[in-house]
């Protein structure tokens, strides 16, 4: 073969491996969100906390723990940050039992018996029923999609997650002297987790998953909650969220004497 058409030969080659070869672009940088201010991030959870006024949902609840696992379908309503009603069904719908906390009093409807029960009677029946037993007046705001004690919280630090994902805060209950770590995602400024720990104890951590719109509100429809003093943990899944309908006060007086 001649040179000049070896040559010729050689170079199309080339030509024609260089063109087929993928070029490799720059990835784009993604842009991650600025961090807000203490009082900008603490304003957004406060204004949340204080737009959602109550909420009923069907909840499937699993407790879990050394030697024990049970699962519920109950009905959950919550007004405020201080009312809150359980009722608690077996599979076939029938009541387990009807449970009414209201500002640090808690009463509770033993259907076996059809009587009304308070006092240290309610955690002994709460017991019998659940396997175990809550103390709602520290997750009724949790339950609500909120932060405990957020409006008696000081803020101390702000900084961001590994991947900047997450802005983890740490602050103090100025009237528990508690420390609450909360994360909130980045993005939308919802609450992700939290850590609650007296003095060098840790009580008990909230994860919030699943957040979905509700009307105008972003609410989460799965929370964990974690105790680690007792090894146990508790898992809420909701359905048929509503939120603001405007629930009467006397959905929680099933004994108002007994209440008062």
């Amino acid at each position: 073969m001649p040179i000049f058409l070896r040559q010729h030969v050689v170079g199309c080659l080339m030509v024609f491996l260089v063109s087929c070869q993928y070029k490799v672009l720059p990835l784009p940088t993604e842009v991650k969100p600025e961090i807000l201010s203490f009082s900008s991030l603490f304003s957004d959870l406060k204004a949340r906390k204080s737009s959602i006024k109550d909420v009923k949902a069907l909840v499937r609840t699993k407790i879990s723990g050394e030697g024990f696992n049970q699962s519920f379908r109950q009905t959950l309503i919550i007004k405020g940050n201080k009312t809150m009603r359980v009722d608690t069904y077996n599979l076939f719908r029938q009541v387990l039992g009807v449970l009414i906390y209201e500002g640090e009093k808690t009463l509770m409807y033993d259907p076996r018996e059809n009587r009304f029960i308070y006092g240290k009677e309610v955690w002994e029946n709460m017991l019998r029923v659940l396997g175990t037993y809550i103390d709602f007046g520290d997750y009724i705001s949790v339950f609500l999609g909120g932060v405990p004690g957020l409006f008696h919280l000081e803020m101390k630090t702000a900084k961001w997650n590994s991947d900047q994902t997450v802005v983890q805060i740490e602050t103090t209950n100025q009237i528990t002297g508690e420390r609450v770590d909360i994360g909130i995602d980045a993005y939308t400024q919802l609450p992700k987790s939290l850590i609650l720990t007296r003095g060098s104890q840790e009580i008990y951590r909230v994860y919030w998953y699943d957040y979905k719109t509700i009307d105008k509100f972003q609410f989460a429809h799965k929370i964990e909650i974690k105790i680690k003093s007792k090894k146990k943990s508790f898992v809420v899944r909701y359905s048929e969220v509503m939120i603001n309908q405007g629930i009467p006060l006397d959905a929680f007086d099933l004994a108002p004497e007994l209440m008062n």
